[in-house]
């Protein structure tokens, strides 16, 4: 039984280094820890098994050398503290009682084991019912989950990795696409696609008409649609312009009600689409001639 005890701790204390060094060479040093904590459960299921039937049988040479339990006495194992209720016989505890200095009953001699350690001896008490069922639904569970999760079922932590990467790269690219990532006024360029102009379109007629008309002649605001520009005509002056506004003249800050990109859209849509057209009523120029970047 010591061998057994030291073949296991052996195993026990190698398997997960063998196991780790493994996953390490195949790049998964997290899966294969796992593989370890499972065989070293497997292990020492079988192990406390085969050690449990090992006292069985001992209790029960014992058992049949002394010619049974003593029917004077009783015996309870507490789930508290694994104390022994004795239910003895009135006539008391004899000079036959003790055994190499230690205090035990003669029904008590049944349950001993043989083994020692420094002179304590053990007795084969009983586990709480609870405690053993709680202990083998471990061992069914680490036999169920095991090969499951880490055989059959081709689940990886390096699977699940991209698997959490990618649902986070389309997270960051659908926020991108909406709210325009990190475009500012100094790598702002000019789009193209009829799509993002007629988004720029429809955030022109909703924000903007009031003050620069809806062919972009100008009102309150200039005029969009000639060369004269009082803050700068390319795209980034454009785009800061709407951005930050200009507050002494009237005109908000429009970074706080549009997301980058929609700004981005409907300077572009000013760009593309009212520069050079003739407006109804086109107020008269305002500022310099802007001739291009």
């Amino acid at each position: 039984m010591k061998n057994n005890r030291i073949l296991f701790t052996l195993l026990s204390l190698l398997s997960p280094m063998l196991v780790f060094a493994a996953g390490s060479v195949n790049g998964e040093p997290f899966l294969y820890s796992m593989w370890g904590i499972g065989a070293i459960v497997i292990l020492f299921g079988i192990y406390a098994l085969i050690r449990s039937n090992a006292a069985q049988n001992e209790l029960q040479t014992a058992g049949a050398a002394s010619g049974g339990y003593s029917s004077s006495s009783a015996h309870q194992a507490t789930t508290g503290n694994d104390a022994v209720v004795r239910a003895t016989s009135s006539e008391g505890v004899s000079g036959s009682d003790y055994s190499g200095g230690n205090d035990i009953f003669d029904d008590e001699k049944d349950l001993l084991l043989s083994h020692s350690y420094d002179g304590i001896q053990e007795l084969n008490n009983k586990l709480p019912p609870w405690w053993v069922g709680l202990f083998y639904v471990t061992i069914i569970f680490a036999v169920i989950y095991f090969p499951y999760y880490h055989i059959f079922s081709g689940w990886t932590s390096a699977k699940e990795y991209e698997t959490e990467m990618a649902t986070a790269k389309a997270a960051t690219d659908a926020y991108v696409k909406e709210h325009g990532g990190s475009v500012t006024e100094e790598d702002v360029t000019v789009l193209t696609d009829e799509a993002s102009l007629a988004a720029g379109a429809k955030t022109f007629a909703t924000n903007c008409v009031a003050c620069h008309a809806a062919d972009g002649g100008g009102g309150v605001g200039p005029n969009l649609t000639d060369k004269y520009w009082l803050h700068g005509g390319g795209i980034k002056d454009v785009f800061k312009t709407i951005k930050y506004g200009v507050p002494e003249k009237g005109m908000i800050a429009w970074k706080a009600s549009l997301s980058p990109v929609q700004i981005q859209q409907v300077a572009s849509f000013i760009e593309k689409k009212l520069q050079g057209t003739t407006p109804a009523k086109p107020k008269d120029p305002q500022g310099e001639e802007y001739t291009g970047e």
